[in-house]
């Protein structure tokens, strides 16, 4: 998978396997709760993820969801020692592959180690511009575009309503109509 976004060579494959661990949780599990540092990257293999960040009201709210094959931690405290604004949540699924901070800091004199940061980052980027537009649309276009992008039948309603800052019982009405004009798609 990782091949896709960025070529490695045999060196870097060999050296990369030797660092990565299986995890499997259960959903519920917490990977990273504030203010916690950040001392692991994971590669989701099967499993949703939320990130949760504290509103200015001190609230919760859902400003992440990972999908099986991303690969999440909080950048700034994996790569600057900051603590964490992230709390990472499974949704569901169990299985991934984890690197430690540690080993993955060994993997710097490879290229790619450099490449591939650049490319989780500018995911990252890209993933958050496309939040903050998002925001700025109606109701039902804000459940239309999320649809697009991710599975919302798979996601509890909780999870999209909080995403899309709508109150849950909005989200779900928005969603029984999204679902009802998309039932052949």
């Amino acid at each position: 998978m990782l091949y896709n976004w960025v070529p490695f060579s045999v060196s870097f494959r060999v050296a990369l396997k030797e660092l990565l661990f299986i995890q499997q949780e259960n959903p519920k599990a917490v990977f990273l709760d504030p203010p916690d540092y950040a001392i692991r990257a994971w590669f989701s293999a099967n499993c949703f993820i939320a990130g949760y960040a504290y509103n200015e009201s001190g609230n919760l709210n859902v400003v992440r969801i990972y999908m099986p094959n991303d690969i999440f931690t909080d950048l700034t405290s994996f790569f600057q020692n900051k603590p964490t604004k992230l709390k990472l949540v499974v949704i569901k699924g169990e299985d991934l592959l984890y690197i430690k901070k540690e080993d993955f800091n060994s993997l710097k004199p490879f290229p790619e180690t450099f490449d591939l940061v650049q490319f989780v980052m500018l995911m990252e980027q890209e993933i958050e511009a496309w939040r903050v537009w998002i925001m700025t649309l109606k109701d039902e276009q804000k459940v239309q575009h999320f649809a697009q992008r991710y599975p919302i039948n798979l996601l509890p309603n909780h999870i999209g309503a909080s995403f899309l800052q709508m109150t849950p019982s909005r989200y779900c009405a928005e969603k029984a109509v999204y679902n009802r004009n998309n039932r052949n798609t």
